[in-house]
């Protein structure tokens, strides 16, 4: 490698020769590095990496390097063509654009719930001035159910468009690549973003209900929340170090959450400020965000050597079911019974967590006597444990104590459980800030659980596995949300907190299944 070779430009010797497409065994591509004995300040590669059969070469004008290959864990990594930016295939642009994707499809659904609030309201009253003023609604709580009626057929119509794009989409993050399965979506988020701006201006007001049938169109035929969390999942677990596997899962989960944090956050007191239009075009631009950062700074990857893969071959329906075919596929030893158990307990955890906050403004508010204030700074603690503590526990954890990760597992669900049984004690003082305290480290479990789902298959299923994965957070989170408010409606006048009941016992199941699946595991390491 010639000594006064320039990486900060992204180039590479012409005379060096890299015949078997390997890098260092021991490279940290979650940490976005090439060799930690590297120092590239100095144009120096590891002396332990062989690279002697195939080549990465830049152009005259090094905007583009051709296709290579490098190494993590044993599984060869095909980077594919990226612009401008010659970085290793790292999980940190993904962090960054979930940040910025997340946000704006998140600050999408608040505005459409306002503007469907807004539209029923004018079309009984005729009076747009009357329909902004919050006392007015807390007067006419029908106009609620009438939107909660309409928001309903818009979950309806993009769920199964969203979900039929996520499915055959997970085959081409397989063989292909990630860069296009996750700028569909964040193009369909920018792309309703502006037809929501469009009719949230008050000249539109008068436009018929259904036009927002249009936005739901056009959000779920480019994939929607479903297709960013597969994408983003099975490229983080693509590039991550078996030893930092559920580190890097869990800061993308929290990536996710940081960008429902923001859009949650400046929403309201913008609407407040300038209106709910203003919010809207505001949107639009923040919904552009993420596309520069996929395409200038992700390197795209993929474990199919064979770069004959056209997108004709991977994207049709025969693929649909592909996805749950490997989930139920049978595997070496006790893989197969430990994805499904993972599955297991992940859906369970899930069903409490979106029973648990989809009713929180109901049982804080309405019966514990919340204020708005006092409940965005209960929301927000929340986003805060989640976000920051989480990973930080995660970090401390690999890097000090170094726990197995079931442990860390068995911990998180376990005091996510607590936490619910804690809340409705009301005669525990503090006990709703104590016991989010607790079941907010249920982000712990979701990393561990990723972490394990990535052990159970091969790094050519990923697509497929977070495919599955996000049916179930979407389908699930739905299902689980809407059974608990029933369930909250039906025992109101009995027990308030028995819906939190409800949310521990689905934790226990999920424990339960946890508790197996790592028996099992502990098992297979004894007998060999």
């Amino acid at each position: 490698m010639s000594a006064d070779t320039d990486y900060s430009k992204g180039e590479l010797s012409s005379d060096t020769d890299y015949s078997k497409g390997e890098l260092s065994s021991d490279t940290d591509y979650s940490k976005g590095e090439l060799s930690a004995d590297t120092d590239y300040s100095k144009g120096e590669l590891s002396a332990d990496a062989d690279y002697s059969n195939r080549e990465l070469s830049a152009d005259a004008d090094g905007l583009i390097a051709n296709t290579g290959e490098c190494d993590t864990d044993g599984e060869v990594l095909v980077i594919k063509q990226r612009w401008c930016c010659h970085l290793p295939p790292s999980p940190y642009p993904m962090y960054l654009a979930n940040v910025f994707c997340i946000a704006a499809y998140y600050i999408n659904s608040l505005l459409l719930q306002d503007l469907l609030y807004n539209k029923i309201c004018y079309q009984k009253f005729q009076n747009l001035s009357l329909c902004t003023d919050s006392t007015f609604s807390t007067k006419h709580p029908e106009l609620q159910e009438v939107v909660v009626k309409w928001y309903n057929y818009h979950s309806a119509l993009s769920i199964p468009l969203t979900m039929l794009l996520n499915l055959m989409l997970s085959s081409y993050c397989d063989k292909i690549g990630h860069k296009l399965p996750y700028l569909l979506p964040c193009l369909g988020t920018a792309l309703s973003a502006v037809y929501l701006a469009v009719i949230a201006s008050p000249q539109f007001i008068t436009w018929p209900l259904p036009t927002i049938f249009v936005f739901s169109i056009v959000s779920s035929a480019f994939g929607s929340f479903p297709t960013i969390l597969m994408t983003s999942f099975s490229y983080c677990g693509l590039v991550a170090r078996v030893d930092n596997r559920s580190l890097v899962m869990g800061l993308c989960e929290a990536s996710i959450l940081v960008g429902v944090f923001i859009g949650n956050l400046i929403t309201g007191p913008i609407i407040d400020s300038i209106g709910l239009p203003s919010m809207a075009y505001i949107n639009a631009g923040i919904s552009l965000l993420p596309l520069p950062v996929v395409l200038i700074l992700l390197t795209d990857v993929t474990t199919e050597a064979n770069l004959s893969n056209n997108w004709r071959n991977v994207v049709k329906l025969a693929h649909i079911l592909d996805a749950f075919k490997c989930v139920f596929k049978k595997r070496e030893g006790s893989k197969r019974l430990r994805l499904n158990l993972v599955f297991v307990s992940y859906t369970c955890i899930f069903m409490a967590s979106a029973g648990a906050s989809g009713n929180s403004f109901l049982y804080l508010v309405k019966s514990k006597g919340f204020s708005l204030t006092l409940y965005s700074v209960f929301n927000s603690y929340s986003a805060i444990l989640k976000t920051i503590s989480c990973p930080l526990i995660l970090y401390v954890c690999k890097r000090f104590i170094k726990p197995q990760e079931h442990t860390i597992g068995l911990v998180a669900i376990s005091c996510a459980a607590i936490g619910y049984i804690i809340v409705p004690i009301d005669i525990l003082p503090y006990s709703v800030w104590i016991g989010v305290t607790f079941f907010s480290l249920d982000l712990l479990a979701y990393a561990v659980i990723r972490s394990i789902q990535l052990s159970c298959c091969e790094k050519n299923e990923l697509g497929l596995i977070f495919a599955y994965d996000a049916i179930i957070q979407s389908t699930f989170g739905l299902t689980g949300s809407i059974g608990i408010k029933a369930l909250y409606s039906a025992t109101l006048t009995t027990w308030n907190g028995m819906y939190l009941a409800i949310c521990a016992l689905l934790t226990i199941i999920s424990l339960s299944a946890f508790v197996w699946l790592s028996l099992l595991k502990l098992r297979e390491k004894f007998s060999n």
